[in-house]
């Protein structure tokens, strides 16, 4: 399209060209004809060029549109026919691809028809099989009917002569009975009543003898054994006195620092108890501070506060609470690293690290003088020690004690004295310890040696799980338990604790008719009651010691153990002549 319109613009401006110029000829060759001057002529043929292009361009745009329209007709055409050829070329496309898949499916059909065939001819064989094997169980069973049918035919027979054995035994027994009653003249009733009366008389004491003598065997190789295993176990464990004191204080480099700590107007000593929340005491004592409160946390949080304001020598609010902060994140780690130690001395690796920094807290417990991480970590090896012992001595494929439980439930046993102290309402560490078992989801043996390590006296139904059954694990933690505390030098009682538990002692002893007396021996260890040989003898006089050593199990609490000894006293007075 657009040459065109050049070709036509080129042509048109030829003849324009060639029309001025034959004019221009005309009217030089033509002299003075009619009288225009240059000027006029020039303005003529400037008019007329105009007129002439305009008209051109008339004749150009009417060119151009009958161009434009049949372009317009041509690609409409066009269009058309290749709309056409290429519906032609889809059409042969889409009834070939219909072809293809005609025959894909054919073929497809054919071989699932062949797969059917073969399938069913399998079924046909396999129902055959199966129609065999039902006919062979039917037989079989109709057998085994006619069997059991035999078997209780013969088992009514079998059961109605012993029917008759039975009655013909008891008719002769009877008899017999009879014959021994009229040769007796006694009834059955009083002849055994005679015997049992007469063998109790003459066989009495031999029978008490006999009895005290097998619990004395029994007593005494127990006895040995379990010192065997406990000597074993506590010679692997070897473990230090844990002993330490409970009072916290600050040794002064000179009395003026007492001043410092006062402040003026008691400024210091003010800030410093509303700050670390204990009792600071400052008295006659020589270059010594006493820091008195109940949490054990807060007051060795308070001593090294002390010591760092001490050591720093400015003593005042903002540096008081600077240092509060620095030994409160110091005695945090410590307390994070004490019980990671514990656990990793004892190879125990599945504890939480919350857990292990409640367990770190009781390095800043005590319990009468005794360390309760030392005492815990000291329980622990101990019943490690005892429970593979006891494997090698009593070996049970079936229900082997459980190291592990053994020594986690010693190592938690106390764990709720980490906390006993802080929380609102106050609990005994009994209670926090099932809770923080129940908080970290830990093993029901683990929480039974925590609920049990304080039983009465060792008594089984302590260490009973109403669902589980028997926990052999939490009566070791408890044994550990009394040996840990229990050994001399371990804990420190006071003088005012010991002299309740000896009243208490002969309270129960003096409670119990018959008793005369009763001595204290030996350091409270021993309870020696004096039965009077009127009122109690010597048959009763065990079965009352007994009862004397149960109620002091389960009405005093003691580390270790007490002996009850029971004593018939009285006079034997004999003649001979």
């Amino acid at each position: 399209m657009p040459e065109l319109f050049q070709t036509l613009a080129t042509i048109v401006a030829i003849c324009v060209a060639a029309y001025f110029a034959y004019q221009y000829n005309l009217l030089k060759n033509t002299p003075g004809s009619s009288g225009f001057s240059q000027a006029d002529i020039e303005k003529r043929i400037a008019e007329k060029t105009r007129e002439l292009k305009v008209e051109k361009d008339q004749e150009i745009e009417v060119i151009k549109k009958e161009l434009t329209e049949k372009q317009a007709e041509k690609e409409k055409l066009l269009r058309a026919e290749i709309l056409e050829e290429f519906k032609a070329k889809n059409d042969i496309l889409v009834q070939k691809q219909m072809l293809e898949m005609q025959a894909k499916i054919k073929e497809e059909e054919n071989e699932m028809r062949q797969r059917i065939l073969e399938t069913q001819v399998n079924l046909d064989k396999r129902e055959a099989s199966l129609l065999e094997k039902q006919e062979k169980l039917v037989k079989e069973r109709e057998e085994l009917e006619q069997v059991k049918l035999q078997l209780r035919d013969i088992k009514d027979k079998l059961k109605s002569k012993q029917e008759e054995l039975a009655q013909k035994e008891s008719e002769l027994q009877a008899e017999l009975d009879r014959k021994l009653e009229e040769v007796a003249k006694l009834s059955k009733k009083e002849a055994r009543e005679k015997i049992i009366q007469q063998t109790t008389e003459e066989m009495g004491e031999e029978l008490l003898s006999l009895q005290q003598k097998i619990l004395d065997n029994a007593r005494e190789r127990a006895n040995e054994e379990a010192r065997n295993i406990v000597a074993m176990a506590i010679q692997r464990c070897s473990s230090e006195v844990a002993n330490e004191l409970t009072v916290t204080t600050v040794k002064l480099s000179s009395e003026d620092e007492k001043g410092k700590i006062i402040g003026k107007g008691g400024r210091n000593i003010q800030w410093l108890e509303k700050t670390l929340g204990v009792e600071f005491i400052i008295d006659e004592t020589p270059e010594v501070v006493t820091i008195s409160g109940f949490s054990s946390i807060r007051r060795h949080i308070a001593k090294r506060s002390l010591e760092k304001l001490l050591e720093d020598g400015r003593i005042h609010p903002s540096s008081i609470e600077e240092m509060y902060e620095k030994a409160k994140s110091e005695i945090a780690q410590e307390i994070a690293q004490a019980g990671k130690e514990a656990v990793e001395e004892l190879g125990i690796v599945d504890f939480p690290a919350k857990l292990i920094r409640i367990l770190g807290r009781l390095k800043f417990r005590t319990s009468y003088g005794q360390n309760m991480l030392k005492h815990s970590v000291e329980m622990a090896r101990l019943a490690g020690a005892l429970a593979r012992q006891l494997n090698e001595y009593f070996p049970s494929s079936s229900n082997p004690i459980d190291v592990d439980i053994c020594v986690k439930g010693a190592l938690l046993h106390d764990i709720g004295k980490a906390l006993d102290e802080e929380v609102e309402p106050k609990s005994d560490h009994v209670t926090l310890g099932e809770k923080i078992c129940d908080m970290f989801n830990l093993d029901w043996r683990i929480k039974k040696c925590i609920s049990s390590h304080h039983s009465t006296g060792g008594d089984v139904h302590s260490y009973l799980h109403k669902e589980r059954g028997f926990c052999i694990e939490a009566a070791i933690v408890d044994a550990c338990d009394n040996i840990s505390g229990g050994r001399p030098g371990a804990r420190k009682e006071s003088m005012e604790a010991y002299f309740q538990r000896m009243e208490a002692l002969e309270n129960i002893a003096n409670s119990v008719d018959g008793v005369s007396k009763t001595w204290i021996m030996r350091g409270a260890r021993e309870l020696w009651v004096f039965f009077d040989t009127s009122k109690i003898s010597a048959a009763k006089m065990h079965s009352i010691t007994r009862e004397i050593a149960k109620r002091v199990s389960s009405e005093i609490k003691f580390p270790g153990e007490i002996k009850v000894i029971g004593l018939w006293e009285g006079k034997v007075i004999e003649y001979a002549n």
